[in-house]
């Protein structure tokens, strides 16, 4: 029997199938535009390249590579950040649809030039639409994510919060975990993960603080107390979500 409840589920399935449609599209037309310019940098034609980075990037670029020297390291630096493969881990888009991220996690070839063997990186892309084109603006390496510094342990001891010292920790939730008594956020910052340890679920909730901002690859800052002997645990008694 069809009735109100199946209709509503119904219509929540399909804005989940056209959000999920909509990202793969994200995705698609983002890295399009990153194999575009990578495939313009192995050819070493900035003429192509120039144009598909943002407004300000141009400006920026286009003021160091005057000389042919500058020139020629500008387009070896470009070749050395062409992935010879790579793996979509995630897309951000911030509000308005302006500006979007592609995280990736690549693999490198060896470089004589640079002294660099073969490497596994995770690396961050960033874009901006500039009349109505996505446009690269910037991109970062986050690390290897097999030698990522993990902390000692996952343990809650608020005993060991150095409550003399206060100071902030912020980066990209790897995930977080709620329990009855603490919720525990990981955050990645380059090659490093740290322990964030914060109120449990309810008492959140109660401040104002939806679960939703802790979720994976949102980026939060935390103010409050560092653990006595572990740097890489946190005692947060604040915190903020960064909008992208």
């Amino acid at each position: 029997m069809f009735n109100k409840f199946n209709f509503v589920w119904i219509v929540f399935l399909a804005c989940l199938a056209l959000t999920g449609a909509a990202e793969a599209q994200d995705a698609a037309e983002l890295t399009r535009v990153f194999d575009e310019y990578n495939a313009a940098a192995k050819a070493g034609d900035l003429k192509k390249m120039l144009p598909m980075r943002s407004a300000e990037q141009q400006k920026d670029i286009s003021k160091e590579i005057v000389k042919k020297k500058d020139r020629e390291y500008f387009l070896l630096i470009a070749r050395a950040q062409i992935p010879e493969s790579y793996e979509v881990q995630h897309v951000s888009q911030a509000a308005g649809g302006q500006s979007a991220t592609l995280y990736l996690l690549a693999q490198f070839p060896a470089m004589r030039e640079i002294e660099r063997p073969r490497t596994r990186m995770e690396e961050m892309i960033s874009f901006k639409k500039e009349n109505g084109r996505w446009k690269i603006d910037s991109s970062m390496p986050l690390g290897d994510p097999d030698k990522v510094k993990h902390p000692g342990d996952l343990r809650y001891d608020p005993s060991n919060a150095d409550l003399d010292v206060s100071g902030e920790i912020g980066g990209r939730i790897v995930k977080s975990e709620f329990y009855p008594d603490y919720t525990l956020v990981i955050v990645r910052v380059m090659d490093e993960e740290n322990a964030v340890f914060l109120p449990a679920k309810e008492k959140l909730q109660q401040a104002g603080m939806p679960p939703e901002d802790l979720d994976p690859w949102k980026n939060h800052e935390f103010s409050g107390h560092p653990h006595k002997n572990d740097k890489q645990k946190f005692f947060a008694t604040g915190s903020r979500l960064i909008e992208e």
